[in-house]
């Protein structure tokens, strides 16, 4: 029977199987739950509430642990390797092998080493890692070669068996863009995307007809310019834009998205996001 695995990586450094931390320490299992937060707007003298919006709320991943130590010097050895390795500040990546290409950005959060009994040999414990954002993502960009075989994709990351998806268009006035996500993309939310747009001159301006939002640059662009939104900035050539455009942004929603481009010439345009996944 194959045992779970967790893999960890700590900013700036490599990933590590979370075992590697130090000799004897099993990992078990993981878990957590979605949350949703509901805000309410209440008008005294009228009965109940209105709901004025809804979002993502930060939620908690617990991940159990098994440690076996020899003497209580031993064990004392191990949870300081534990403690150090978990104490390191920063956000750090993890995903398991139960869902190998999509990972989770969290903060370590308080645990408790203790043997599970007087002279026991053996401990078990439960890490809190903080999810601020709520959501899991997808290992790979969506621009990535989507082959099961380079590991950044699995089964149940709702992308369409047998079917082709391309996310660079040239010299294409309409084509579909396809979001794997359980969710909508939406920079206003911070999720990561980036439309880099290339080899075209004059203004562009691209919408989407399936959600009603679109973007449009203004300014005047060289068939050398690279133009890149990235969340809800734009930057020419590497320097911020946002005084050429109509300060507005674009988002995708789940499944497949009517795109329509308006230039002076044909244009070389990437779309480059993560895919989101809830619990």
């Amino acid at each position: 029977m194959q045992r779970p695995t967790m893999w960890i990586k700590l900013p700036g450094q490599a990933e590590i199987n979370c075992e590697s931390i130090t000799k004897g320490l099993r990992f078990l299992q993981d878990d957590s739950d979605p949350g949703v937060t509901n805000s309410y707007l209440t008008d005294a003298g009228l009965d109940g509430s209105i709901l004025s919006y809804q979002s993502i709320a930060k939620n908690t991943i617990n991940a159990n642990f098994w440690l076996h130590f020899g003497d209580w010097y031993d064990f004392k050895m191990k949870k300081h390797s534990i403690a150090k390795f978990f104490a390191q500040k920063g956000l750090m990546r993890i995903r398991t092998d139960a869902e190998p290409a999509i990972v989770k950005y969290v903060y370590a959060g308080s645990y408790s080493i203790k043997p599970v009994q007087d002279y026991s040999h053996e401990a078990l414990f439960t890490v809190a890692f903080d999810n601020p954002t709520g959501i899991k993502y997808s290992l790979g960009w969506s621009d990535d070669e989507m082959t099961y075989g380079n590991g950044l994709w699995q089964v149940g990351m709702n992308l369409p068996n047998g079917k082709h998806l391309d996310y660079e268009y040239i010299g294409q006035r309409s084509f579909k863009i396809y979001n794997a996500s359980d969710i909508t993309v939406d920079p206003i939310q911070r999720h990561p995307m980036q439309i880099i747009v290339k080899n075209t001159t004059g203004q562009v301006e691209i919408s989407n007809q399936t959600t009603g939002t679109s973007i449009a640059y203004r300014g005047h662009l060289t068939a050398s310019d690279e133009l890149t939104w990235d969340g809800v900035n734009c930057y020419l050539n590497g320097e911020l834009a946002n005084n050429d455009t109509d300060y507005t942004y674009l988002t995708l929603a789940p499944g497949y998205n009517d795109i329509h481009v308006s230039s002076t010439s044909d244009a070389d345009i990437r779309f480059h996001f993560k895919f989101l996944y809830l619990d």
